[in-house]
């Protein structure tokens, strides 16, 4: 694996490492600077400046500071591909930190979209082409390599773009029109995320089609186990009381006989203040990521506008809340704008999705993540990295294998 985790790390068993990556160029918390790799914001408090760049064993000293952050990661993916033999299998999850705060790109990026006048804007957009280009680099390794006849590659999204402007964490510069709204709220324009498949393996009959059936992100997991032939069971989840793996199977949808339309997934349960069931959509409210101590979020919905994430737009969209409270409905399938609100003329479908929705919040996990432990920010002097049940300093404080 290379690039972004977010998915915990205060223990060896929540690395990427513990989840089953054999090795990973990255870091770890949501964000960090593209140059120095210093958290942006968000870190832990009172730790000052550390440094969050992680190579498998123990923190990237030797390649923190020496280049533009993706730079770093492509040679990574790059290298991996490089040395793997052709005949094994191979999964490989390279994690971008594009497209994301802080907006930073090397300059030799910027001159061809001098013509974008907004500062925000032109870095966001240099910043979508040197990922495109980063993809291209990729694809060209694996036909070289002669493994790109074998290969499914899945790129997508995990959320719509930012629209806002947050003093701690900077302006969005994303662009999400005419979906309405962006990241951190349920509206279209931060859920309905952009997404392809390519690569040999896609059979010819499905190339160059477009599917308008829904898939979660949460499906890729089981999706993949299966094509792998791979039981998606968690024996691990299971001893601690979790439930089971609830992703759906594309595989039939994506590679198999199955036709656009004949989807397995009817209901995409996008939050605790959200719900999408077949053409209706009900949402009731947002800013669960906002409060730590209120999990169940607020009867108001942040960035609830149509307009794009620079300049004065991604002020106006930061201040600009719907009260959802009583249950906002839309049919997204006829207004995927979610122009036309439609709770008045079908209570009973409000009911109905409310209902369901409080149905699937019982099996929402709201657990007390603990509070700031000062030893998080003297375990790896001056990195980031797992400082829960680790073995004695010394023994892996610095990454001794390139992998």
């Amino acid at each position: 694996m290379t690039g972004k985790w977010d998915a915990g790390m205060a223990t060896w068993d929540h690395t990427p490492m513990g989840r089953g990556y054999e090795t990973w160029l990255g870091y770890y918390h949501h964000a960090n600077d593209y140059w120095t790799q210093q958290f942006t914001s968000g870190g832990p408090s009172g730790c000052g400046p550390l440094v969050d760049l992680w190579n498998t064993t123990g923190p990237a000293r030797h390649l923190n500071g020496t280049a533009y952050e993706e730079e770093i990661f492509t040679s990574n993916t790059l290298d991996v591909i490089e040395r793997h033999n052709p005949e094994e299998p191979l999964f490989m999850f390279h994690a971008f930190h594009q497209i994301h705060t802080p907006l930073e790109v090397p300059p030799g990026w910027l001159p061809q979209f001098s013509f974008l006048k907004q500062k925000h804007r032109r870095n966001y957009a240099a910043m979508v082409h040197y990922m495109d280009w980063t993809v291209g680099k990729i694809v060209t390794k694996l036909k070289k390599r002669g493994m790109w006849d074998n290969t499914l590659m899945l790129v997508h999204s995990d959320n719509g773009g930012p629209i806002y402007n947050i003093p701690t964490i900077g302006v969005g510069g994303a662009n999400n029109l005419p979906l309405r709204g962006g990241k951190l709220a349920d509206w279209e324009g931060g859920i309905r995320v952009n997404a392809f498949m390519t690569g040999g393996a896609v059979p010819p009959s499905k190339r160059g089609t477009i599917l308008e059936d829904y898939i979660h992100e949460c499906d890729w997991y089981a999706t993949f186990a299966s094509i792998a032939g791979v039981d998606v069971f968690d024996n691990k989840a299971h001893d601690a009381g979790l439930p089971p793996v609830d992703g759906v199977d594309h595989s039939a949808l994506l590679l198999g006989a199955g036709t656009p339309g004949s989807g397995k997934r009817t209901e995409i349960h996008h939050s605790v203040r959200a719900l999408t069931v077949g053409r209706w959509k009900l949402i009731t409210g947002g800013m669960m990521d906002i409060f730590s101590n209120h999990s169940m979020g607020r009867a108001f919905i942040p960035y609830s506008g149509w307009r794009p994430g620079w300049g004065m737009d991604a002020v106006i969209n930061t201040l600009h809340y719907k009260n959802c409270g009583h249950g906002c409905l839309f049919d997204i399938k006829a207004d995927p704008n979610e122009h036309k609100e439609l709770s008045s003329t079908h209570p009973e479908i409000v009911q109905k999705l409310k209902a369901r929705l409080n149905e699937l919040n019982q099996g929402v996990i709201h657990k007390e993540v603990g509070h700031d432990d000062p030893d998080a920010c003297t375990r790896w002097n001056g990195f980031y990295g797992p400082w829960v049940d680790m073995p004695p300093e010394g023994q892996t404080n610095e990454a001794e294998i390139l992998v």
